[in-house]
């Protein structure tokens, strides 16, 4: 397995290959973005490990390049989560990259272990998937020309890797003013919330919050689930908040959030599944389509990473598959109507 390693530090550059090697990796090392564009097409890396901050060419813009031309998963590894990084890092997965991690700072440092075993296992989770360029467009003008004619309370969505591509296509194809909340369970690395709220209000006009423990949900209004903690909200459209737990799988978890829903809204819920590997939301999706909701899930071939989708379709979860671009027309169409 060939992974490109691009970082304009020699010493993390250094860093990085011994601790991947000690893995088994190839190593083919980049010390820029213009030197990985010029060498990729060569050493054909299985995988690539991005820095953010370059000189030239920064994580956003040589990701988006490399996945123009090539289908290689990108994980961004970042030494901090400040300001000007956090929002180059969240444009590098809005074009593509699959996961971001904390940079090992070196054996001495007593983060060293974690951060080093965090970054082979988010490598060995990616190096098997099929990766796609993201969605180009956004919504075309007209309306989906199915309706619904159920009561709808609020839109619930979940994604993982891939998914911010997606939900700047979905979110910013939205024209019309939304009659509902709107609550997003998004998997991102620790220190990156904040700037993932920022982003998604650039995205669309819509008011982008962190939910706070009973705090009433608000039509029109866009939620994030907070840190560390579990997306729930009660029969009253109040938010109930849980701790996640070191046996976790996901944590914020989609299906915690859509089970969640199925016991306390019944069927009166539009819940959307986008990009993202693995099988969370996928069971309790189906759950909810089950009770009677609207379920729309990502089509897989528009999904950077189609796991998720995948799962949803196999498990008959989807009253509709779409691609981003159509989830908008049909949320503009059922807007218009409420």
């Amino acid at each position: 397995m060939r992974v490109m390693v691009i970082d304009d530090s020699s010493v993390a550059r250094q860093l990085l290959r011994s601790l991947l090697e000690s893995e088994g990796y190839e190593v083919v090392e980049a010390d820029s973005g213009l030197q990985a564009l010029e060498l990729v097409a060569r050493v054909q890396p299985d995988l690539v490990t991005m820095d953010v901050h370059m000189p030239g060419l920064d994580g956003f813009d040589t990701t988006r390049r490399l996945l123009e031309g090539y289908a290689v998963p990108v994980v961004i590894v970042t030494a901090s989560a400040n300001t000007k990084e956090a929002g180059t890092v969240i444009r590098a997965l809005a074009a593509g990259a699959l996961a971001v991690v904390e940079k090992p700072r070196g054996p001495l440092h007593p983060q060293f272990c974690p951060h080093a075993a965090q970054l082979i296992q988010t490598l060995q989770r990616v190096q098997t998937l099929t990766v796609r360029p993201p969605p180009p467009g956004t919504a075309a003008a007209g309306a989906d020309p199915a309706c619904w004619d159920k009561p709808i309370r609020l839109v619930a969505i979940g994604a993982s890797a891939g998914g911010p591509a997606a939900l700047k296509v979905l979110l910013g194809g939205l024209n019309s003013p939304c009659p509902w909340p709107i609550l997003l369970v998004q998997h991102i690395a620790g220190g990156f919330l904040d700037s993932l709220r920022d982003w998604l209000s650039l995205q669309s006009t819509l008011p982008v919050h962190i939910a706070r423990p009973g705090e009433p949900l608000q039509p029109g209004h866009l939620y994030l689930s907070p840190e560390a903690h579990h997306l729930a909200v009660s029969r009253d459209l109040r938010f109930r908040l849980g701790r996640c737990e070191p046996q976790d799988t996901a944590c914020p978890s989609i299906s915690h959030l859509f089970d969640g829903l199925a016991d306390e809204l019944q069927g009166e819920v539009l819940a959307i599944l986008l990009s993202g590997m693995g099988r969370d939301g996928a069971a309790a999706l189906a759950r909810l389509k089950a009770k009677g909701a609207l379920t729309l899930v990502q089509q897989p071939d528009s999904a950077v990473v189609s796991g998720m989708p995948a799962a949803a379709i196999e498990l008959s979860a989807a009253c509709r598959v779409q691609s981003p671009e159509t989830m908008a027309l049909t949320l503009n169409g059922l807007m218009r109507q409420a």
